[in-house]
């Protein structure tokens, strides 16, 4: 089978499209025909040798923890999956042409979700809605100030944050204002043309995408007693922002994504009912993996980047 391989940390370019052999997927497992990958900024930090994982990863290695597709074979202990069963879940190896998962990693796809939607959901998902519910603890009327809203994470985090009745100000450029807009955002704040202190004055909450001065700014304005998760990892040891928000009695929290089936079940459930919206901002072909990883590394994108694996399957097709 076709895989994308990482043979070496370092640039886009140490990604390189290879044969491997196929999985095989023991009794507890199913076998997955991937038709779409999502693609996170979190790959490419790991491409690059600059996450803390790295120090773990045996290389050659294939990225990528999102996945859809259809289960090609079911281990004889798997009761909730069936051979044809269109999937998405959070699996390891995502950039190939099958992956072997157990099926407490992944949820059937709803039939008016696209493969494309559901190889965007997993892990931007599951990482905007643990940071709104469960390390933010958002509650209905409190306000939060969501950094890069248009993002992969953010534009989840949007949606989540107002499906907990919250006030929510939201960073973009002014060609995503719209879409924040159709979103729910309360209040979009153009960061190229305007301070988000000056109208987010008394958020409860911050969700975080930048460090340095942004991270300090972002501390000032927070409630006193408030709460900030900051998604770059690279953050955690900043003394003067640990000294800022000790100051103001802010907690400063750096998740963790871990994987839970229950809340893609969730998703699931959203997307069915059309309660969630996954922007998918472009498509790639396997082979142009390198292109891909160039365009996550522009912190340009609105929504997901995702992969196309399995061509014939793909074409914006929907079950039923």
């Amino acid at each position: 089978m076709k895989a994308v391989l990482l043979q070496r940390f370092g640039k886009p370019e140490a990604l390189q499209l290879s044969e491997i052999e196929k999985p095989v997927a023991n009794d507890d497992q199913v076998l997955i025909k991937v038709i779409a990958a999502g693609i996170n900024p979190v790959d490419a930090k790991i491409r690059s040798g600059l996450h803390s994982s790295c120090k773990d990863l045996k290389l050659p290695a294939i990225l990528g923890k999102d996945v859809s597709g259809q289960i090609e074979y079911a281990g004889g202990n798997v009761v909730d999956f069936k051979v044809g069963d269109e999937v998405f879940g959070c699996i390891n190896g995502s950039y190939s042409e099958y992956v072997a998962a157990s099926p407490e990693t992944i949820v059937k796809k709803p039939a008016n979700t696209s493969f494309t939607e559901a190889a965007a959901i997993s892990l931007a998902g599951l990482t905007a809605y643990q940071a709104i519910h469960e390390q933010l603890g958002l509650k209905e009327g409190q306000k939060i100030l969501i950094q890069s809203a248009a993002g992969g994470v953010g534009h989840l985090a949007v949606q989540f944050a107002k499906l907990r009745g919250a006030f929510v100000y939201g960073t973009a450029s002014a060609k995503n204002a719209a879409f924040l807009k159709e979103l729910g955002v309360d209040e979009v704040i153009n960061y190229k043309e305007q301070k988000f202190e000056d109208i987010a004055t008394d958020p409860d909450a911050v969700l975080a995408t930048m460090g340095g001065e942004i991270l300090y700014r972002a501390i000032s304005i927070v409630k006193p007693g408030g709460k900030i998760v900051c998604l770059p990892s690279s953050t955690k040891d900043d003394p003067v922002a640990i000294k800022l928000a000790k100051e103001k009695n802010i907690e400063l929290i750096w998740p963790m994504m871990r994987p839970d089936k229950e809340q893609l079940q969730l998703f699931a459930t959203l997307l069915e009912k059309k309660d969630l919206k996954v922007k998918v901002e472009s498509v790639y072909p396997l082979n142009k993996i390198v292109s891909a990883h160039k365009a996550i590394e522009s912190h340009s994108v609105s929504g997901k980047i995702v992969l196309q694996i399995a061509g014939d399957l793909l074409q914006n097709r929907k079950s039923g």
